[in-house]
């Protein structure tokens, strides 16, 4: 979080340079802080949510893998966390919420229990709806394997559907981060190439409302188009 707060802050000097040209002008630019602090964390939850889908697929697999040796369901899952364990670091949040899990199995938590709590806590669907039917399983007995290859089935079509739409929006992606920075490295052509040209600007409270107006008007393009792309799925 600290490392956020610290590329924010230059980023906002750097700003803040740009446009104004005065140190002044610091403070007030604080308050664009809380909109890149809540853009970066929704993107590192995204990030983390599309990470946990893949870890997921994967824990399902290894399951399986052990339900078809001849391991029961709750010794197959322990395997499969292991397993999953073992290829994150350990700081990592997928590990953690991993290493709850085989603290839960053991405390003899039921694995249904494990996964639903997995599920709220991931905010995972598929991991929820994976834990209702491990609940009907234990209750009432049905085939876990084909259930979880079903299951697998299902994610390999998620995540294949997702990675295509995320290859088919990176262009426009693309022309909408720079159309974004345009305006800034125009601006900041000039000041290299002609300084005074933009002393105007700098000077003068009626332009500093100029520079403002630019900030507004590219924050509210840059949440429009967020808004536009936003597909969940």
């Amino acid at each position: 979080m600290w490392k956020t707060v610290l590329v924010g802050e230059g980023l906002l000097l750097g700003l803040d340079l740009l446009c104004y040209g005065d140190l002044l002008w610091l403070l007030p630019l604080q308050v664009l802080l809380f909109p890149y602090m809540k853009a970066m964390y929704r993107r590192q939850k995204m990030q983390t949510r599309q990470r946990f889908q893949k870890c997921f697929r994967d824990l399902l697999q290894s399951m399986m893998t052990s339900l078809q040796a001849g391991y029961s369901l709750d010794n197959a899952c322990r395997t499969a966390v292991r397993d999953q364990r073992s290829a994150l670091k350990k700081g990592d949040s997928l590990c953690r919420m991993l290493a709850r899990l085989e603290q839960g199995m053991d405390l003899h938590i039921p694995v249904d229990r494990l996964f639903c709590q997995l599920a709220r806590e991931a905010d995972s669907e598929d991991c929820y709806q994976f834990s209702v039917v491990l609940e009907i399983i234990r209750s009432n007995g049905g085939n876990t394997i084909e259930i979880l290859r079903n299951t697998i089935d299902h994610l390999e079509r998620k995540l294949a559907a997702e990675e295509e739409i995320r290859v088919l929006l990176s262009g426009r992606i693309f022309e909408k981060n720079i159309m974004l920075v345009m305006p800034f490295i125009i601006l900041l052509y000039l000041r290299l190439t002609n300084p005074g040209y933009l002393d105007w600007y700098y000077r003068s409270s009626l332009g500093h409302g100029v520079m403002t107006v630019m900030i507004s008007g590219c924050l509210a393009c840059y949440y429009w188009a967020e808004r536009i792309m936003d597909i969940e799925m």
